[in-house]
């Protein structure tokens, strides 16, 4: 019994400090090309009404898709998708920055910065998470650049 005790505590040790290696910041990003006017292309990320029509995050898909409206009314700023709420924080000519919001609480930024390169405008997005400590969180995070 001491030795299945032992083991069983070595092993979860050796699990946590594995885990422990896995950083707890992770970014994803994604770049895309665009043959569209940089404010047009700002104009439609920064208007969240809009994100229904282009993001295949929030596009009609789902029953819990409600398009960009809440509580009946569209809100430019504001998007609730499924467990999500996507608030927009800032926007400018070169970023759009959104804070990501689940039912728990838990939140990432979405960042946006568009650049023109050869007269077409370059996004790229970024998500970036905080991961807690616990090992399963860890686990799952290796899998957020799949999705």
């Amino acid at each position: 019994m001491k030795l299945i005790l032992a083991s069983a505590v070595i092993l979860f040790g050796v699990v946590f400090f594995l885990f422990a290696l896995f950083p707890s910041d992770i970014s994803v990003s994604r770049v895309t090309r665009i043959n569209a006017r940089k404010d047009s292309v700002a104009r439609k990320i920064s208007d969240l009404r809009t994100w229904s029509k282009w993001n295949e995050l929030v596009m009609a898909r789902s029953p819990g898709n409600t398009g960009g409206m809440i509580g009946g009314q569209a809100d430019s700023n504001r998007l609730r998708k499924g467990n999500f709420t996507v608030y927009l924080v800032k926007a400018t000519a070169d970023s759009i920055i959104t804070q990501w919001r689940d039912s728990s609480g838990r939140s990432f930024l979405g960042k946006f910065i568009l650049t023109v390169s050869d007269e077409q405008v370059v996004l790229e997005w970024n998500l970036e998470f905080h991961i807690r400590w616990y090992p399963w969180e860890k686990l799952a995070s290796m899998f957020y650049e799949k999705q």
